[in-house]
């Protein structure tokens, strides 16, 4: 028996493998035949288990194929890796935005990722760790979760991945089971139950702890403490920390440290991403659930049902109409968006068979996504939890998920830029100042740009941030225009505010941001075109106060840059700079309508994190503050306090200036719609607009532009 073994390995090391052959082995094994050992390429005969030991020949195209996914692990995952999909056939892999982010993510040494239910996570992690395994040597990934059903899980993702990958992607295994899997390349995988010390003679230079949120803080805080340097120490090594929030525990301090700003005292070496619910596509819809046996009482059919919904919604979204396993039921789906939003869906009124509308409710039961996941998972806190990225339950949203939805879809990369007059005159960093990276801004054009700064000060001892949130005035995209149109009343209502740029620092003293904003106010912008929102309650008598002495009093500051307001509600007279007390509350209010009909266009990543943790808390005497569920709130706050404006006549007024720079056939377009008018015409030759547009001066071209590309067919 042991001849026949000799025998068997000396074939095998001569015999070659390629695609080709291995293929037509795999069929004689379906076909029943039997093949001699060193024949065999699969490991213990389990087909797609790649036997370790043999020998096998890679064509050009194939070595070429291996280079690509060594080097872009986005083409490995889309190209390769396939996966079970819901009718349970095997598909490939096509990423969705937010998981080529994880992937991305992932890349990093250090990274955190704090992401909802259901989004996939586990299918990324699994990628990730197999293109480690299968592109290095001698490396050693261990997995550690909450329970030991999850590890399992995670593993059987791994195999399942592996199991589909061509052959000459495969690397060969040796040993193959739910907890280890031991390659010939000397990779290993290894899970672990949670504990407080780490595993004793097994080097780590993979560390995936998932779940971590879950695992008790008596278990994990030790275990993480002991493991970190060991990991940490390697050559290119990883650490890879996932999980849905639970309380305030360690996973939250990590993720809210890494998610502080580069320069920050306190912030960590990992980086971090968060990933909520409405970004998975398909979760902004309204289900309308057949009833037969109501549809029958008002002597309409569902297809009749049907096409009243198509004829009502199609040209506004996608609407299709399935057979629901779960609930075994007839359903029309009508997938939600700015122009068709929640309450468009939930008001319709279909007509019954003598001709009266009917609201849908009293023939369908009518639901959404979200509403159906806080009926199954037990209440709206356990969604805000395992959905909303919530670490503490009771608060509520200011703004809705949709909101939200378009402001993540919009972000933008900001950058820092060497500004040369800066250098000349600051003595200190200015590199926390930022600029959208894109055309949005032209910063040659600068000083023909209107606009607004909103000034939030603090102490710069490393606790709150300084910031000075920087936004041009803007006409809306016309898309947005044309959506918005029955609820536009007011000139100013067809502008925004876009921000442009943003400095965010809490190491400045008062002293350096009178210096800074000088330069940028006075200098570096047109003074005369740009007006401040001051909060004053606290630092903002000091900064006042310096602004007249910078550069040794060498400068042409004049206070009438700010924005006035009355300081108490008996005064008489307005005063610079906006102070915060009791109107607190009615400010935020503002800012919520303001958000809601996209008078801001925020665009800037930190700023719009801060946006979706900026919430209402109820105290424990009953009373109503708004505040940040978790972090620091000074970036909305900014937005908060440059919410005054939109009603007073100084912001009106360079509404007013700003609109002498649009072409007659846009203004006409506006006073048509604020009119109701009936002589709003289509635009069949788009030349028309853009010759109008070329008319326009420089200051405001871009923003019209954009707005003709965005919208395609126009009306004015």
């Amino acid at each position: 028996m042991a001849k026949n073994t000799k025998i068997d390995e000396d074939e095998l090391r001569k015999f070659v493998f390629n695609s080709e052959l291995v293929e037509e082995l795999t069929q004689k094994l379906n076909d029943g035949i039997v093949l001699k050992r060193y024949q065999n390429p699969w490991f213990k005969n389990e087909i797609g288990n790649r036997r370790a030991g043999i020998t096998f020949a890679m064509t050009p195209e194939e070595i070429a194929e291996y280079i690509k996914c060594k080097t872009d692990i986005k083409y490995f995952a889309q190209k390769y890796c396939k996966i079970k999909v819901e009718d349970g056939s095997i598909k490939n892999l096509t990423l969705r935005d937010y998981q080529i982010d994880i992937l991305e993510l992932y890349q990093n040494r250090k990274s955190i990722l704090c992401g909802s239910r259901q989004i996939g996570k586990t299918i990324n992690a699994a990628i990730t760790m197999l293109h480690f395994v299968t592109f290095n040597n001698d490396k050693n990934i261990m997995i550690v979760a909450n329970i030991a059903s999850t590890t399992i899980e995670i593993v059987d993702k791994i195999k399942s991945i592996y199991v589909h990958l061509p052959f000459f992607l495969k690397v060969g295994i040796k040993n193959w089971n739910q907890r280890t899997m031991i390659f010939e390349n000397g990779c290993r995988i290894k899970t672990a139950a949670r504990s407080r010390t780490p595993a004793i003679g097994f080097t780590i230079d993979f560390l995936y702890l998932d779940e971590f949120a879950h695992i008790p803080s008596n278990i994990i805080e030790p275990y993480y403490q002991a493991v970190y340097p060991v990991v940490s120490a390697i050559e290119n090594s990883k650490i890879i920390i996932t999980s849905t929030p639970n309380g305030m525990n360690l996973f939250y301090r990590l993720l809210t440290d890494a998610e502080r700003p580069e320069g920050d005292p306190q912030k960590n070496q990992f980086k971090a991403l968060r990933i909520y619910w409405y970004q998975v596509p398909g979760r902004f819809v309204t289900f309308y659930r057949l009833n037969p046996v109501k549809l029958f009482k008002f002597g309409i059919t569902e297809e009749e049902l049907y096409e009243q919904v198509i004829t009502n919604f199609s040209h506004l979204t996608k609407v299709e109409k399935k057979f629901d396993v779960e609930i075994e039921k007839e359903t029309i789906a009508i997938h939600n968006n700015e122009l068709c939003p929640e309450e468009l869906t939930k008001s319709f009124q279909f007509y019954d068979n003598n001709n009266v509308l009917t609201p849908i409710q009293l023939a369908c039961d009518v639901s959404t996504w979200k509403e159906d996941s806080i009926k199954n998972i037990g209440g709206e806190d356990a969604f805000n939890q395992e959905y909303g990225l919530r670490f503490i339950n009771a608060t509520r949203s200011i703004l809705s998920e949709s909101v939200i939805d378009t402001l993540i879809k919009g972000k933008k990369h900001f950058e820092y830029r060497n500004i040369p007059m800066f250098d000349d005159k600051l003595r200190f960093s200015y590199r926390d100042l930022t600029w959208v990276d894109d055309d949005t801004f032209n910063h040659a054009n600068r000083k023909n740009i209107k606009g607004i700064m909103s000034i939030d000060i603090s102490e710069g001892l490393g606790q709150d941030y300084t910031i000075i949130n920087i936004f041009k005035i803007e006409l809306k995209p016309l898309e947005l225009i044309e959506a918005q149109k029955s609820n536009l009343y007011d000139f100013s209502d067809f502008f925004w505010l876009e921000q442009i740029g943003l400095y965010r620092s809490n190491l400045i003293s008062v002293k350096q941001l009178a210096d800074l904003f000088y330069m940028l106010a006075f200098e570096y912008f047109d003074y005369e075109k740009f007006k401040v929102v001051l909060e004053t309650n606290t630092y903002g008598s000091e900064f006042l106060a310096h602004l007249p002495h910078v550069f040794d009093g060498k400068n042409n500051y004049g206070s009438g840059i700010f924005f006035r307001y009355k300081h108490r509600m008996d005064s008489s007279e307005e005063k610079v700079g906006l102070k915060l007390g009791d109107n607190k509350n009615l400010l935020v209010k503002d800012y919520q309508e303001n958000m809601n009909k996209r008078n801001f266009n925020i665009t800037n990543e930190d700023n719009i994190k801060e946006i979706t943790t900026f919430v209402r808390h109820i105290t424990s005497a009953g009373n109503v503050r708004y505040a940040a569920d978790t972090g620091h709130d000074d970036l909305a706050m900014s937005l908060v306090n440059a919410s005054s404006i939109f009603s007073r006549y100084d912001y009106k007024e360079m509404i007013q200036d700003f609109s002498k720079e649009l072409p007659n056939d846009i203004l006409t377009y506006i006073n048509n719609i604020i009119n109701n008018s009936t002589e709003v015409k289509e635009v069949s030759d788009y030349s028309a607009l853009l010759n109008v547009n070329s008319r326009r001066k420089n200051a405001s071209s871009y923003a019209y532009e954009r707005s003709i590309d965005w919208y395609g067919k126009k009306y004015y």
